[in-house]
């Protein structure tokens, strides 16, 4: 065989390469995409579990008399550290579709705090929060046993984007701590 006839069959191998490859770039593409979106929720799920155990730990430290006096009033403080805290936004401007809730269970140690006590703050379309008030657990968590406990519920729509469409996924944290302040009435 000549030379001539290793030059024809080495060009027909370039363009199945070239096949191969137009074939193979959009699964590669998706792929890559994929993972990059991914890591972003992943990272929206970090920030709101990172958000709710260092509130969680703050609140458990803060008196109810040290935030201003009244319990809705540290329900309201805590609940806006914790947007802050898990990168949610701002009481005033907050990522739409964002929930923080904050429980507190304090029947021994603060005479002054209802038995059960708990704020919802819900971010709407536009990212107004509004703050809504009741008794009990924060939803997904269970009434905590014992007498004082503080419970804290982030939750946020992260996007997911891959080439062929995309998704929104809800990424929560929660935590729970015993409630440790000391009574300053």
């Amino acid at each position: 065989m000549g030379p001539r006839a290793a030059r024809r069959s080495t060009s027909g191998d370039d363009g199945a390469s070239a096949v191969e490859f137009a074939l193979l770039l959009p699964v590669f593409a998706m792929l890559v995409f994929g993972m990059i979106s991914a890591g972003f929720a992943f990272q929206a799920w970090l920030s709101a579990t990172h958000g709710a155990q260092e509130t969680a730990r703050f609140a458990a430290t803060l008196s109810v008399p040290a935030s201003g006096g009244s319990t809705s009033t540290w329900l309201t403080s805590v609940g806006q550290r914790a947007m802050v805290a898990g990168s949610l936004g701002t009481s005033s401007n907050a990522i739409p579709g964002t929930q923080v809730c904050v429980a507190l269970f304090a029947q021994g140690n603060v005479p002054k705090v209802d038995p059960a006590s708990k704020v919802v703050l819900t971010a709407d379309s536009a990212g107004t929060v509004t703050a809504a008030y009741s008794t009990g657990p924060c939803a997904g968590m269970p009434a905590p046993s014992g007498t004082d406990w503080v419970q804290v519920f982030l939750s946020r729509p992260a996007a997911f984007n891959y080439i062929l469409g995309s998704a929104t996924v809800t990424v929560a944290g929660k935590s729970s701590s015993r409630f440790e302040a000391v009574s300053l009435s």
